[in-house]
């Protein structure tokens, strides 16, 4: 697998070749051939273990057509985003935080908050996931990362969402209702690119904690948020010889 095919060519940058080997075992361990040895190799010789299928920018694609899309620009993916959270009984002002690893899994942060106005519903909640998405490194070990970079980033953006949320009607404090949330999500990058702006949404269903004040039936809502995603090298990618 080359630098070029994955978008990463700094030459000596500590950070550019952990994100490059942490990848390569990411893409070894979804490969559907087992990485293996080489048959010529002897004991106390360095050997390589070829990963299959290979993982090649298709052939005739242009350059930047490689199945990543700056996702390897680092081994982390932070991003912030501000919108709208809607449901039966309210609309709110929204904002949104991700961290994932290798834009895999992670964790998110939402706020939400009627902004002064009377609603019948939650004037404010807060809620946080774990939150996963399956596409992206199993289908580009695959070599399933064809193009266009539109359609292969929005199915790599389906995620699956589990956690905890506060809330509190109107006039009345965060936490005074609580409960499980589980959601779906998706996006759409509006420039091709991983990096960058992007528009989101997610549909979840709230299952109030019955001893908690308020209605104790499931909330349907949705989140719509414009974002911006950026990528950051961690620590642990900066120094290989943790990996």
């Amino acid at each position: 697998m080359s630098r070029e095919a994955t978008g990463w060519g700094r030459s000596g940058a500590a950070g550019g070749r952990g994100v490059a080997l942490t990848a390569t075992a990411l893409a070894a361990l979804f490969a559907s051939t087992p990485a293996r040895a080489d048959e010529s190799a002897r004991w106390g010789r360095r050997t390589t273990a070829p990963v299959s299928p290979s993982v090649v920018p298709p052939s005739g694609a242009p350059s930047e057509a490689d199945g990543v899309y700056g996702r390897f620009d680092g081994d982390l993916e932070l991003s912030l985003g501000a919108g709208a959270a809607l449901d039966p009984d309210a609309t709110r002002g929204a904002l949104a935080l991700g961290l994932h690893y290798f834009s895999v899994a992670g964790v998110t942060l939402t706020a939400s908050d009627a902004l002064g106005r009377s609603v019948a519903g939650d004037a404010r909640v807060l809620g946080v996931a774990v939150d996963l998405r399956p596409g992206f490194v199993p289908r580009w070990a695959q070599g399933m990362e064809r193009g266009p970079a539109l359609l292969d980033l929005f199915i790599d953006s389906v995620s699956l969402s589990l956690g905890a949320w506060w809330a509190g009607l109107d006039g009345g404090a965060l936490g005074e209702r609580r409960g499980l949330e589980a959601s779906l999500g998706f996006g759409v990058p509006l420039t091709g690119r991983a990096p960058g702006p992007w528009l989101e949404a997610r549909g979840a269903l709230r299952w109030p904690d019955a001893t908690a004040a308020g209605p104790t039936e499931v909330v349907p809502g949705a989140l719509l948020l414009v974002s911006w995603h950026l990528f950051m090298v961690s620590p642990l990618a900066n120094d290989p010889s943790l990996l």
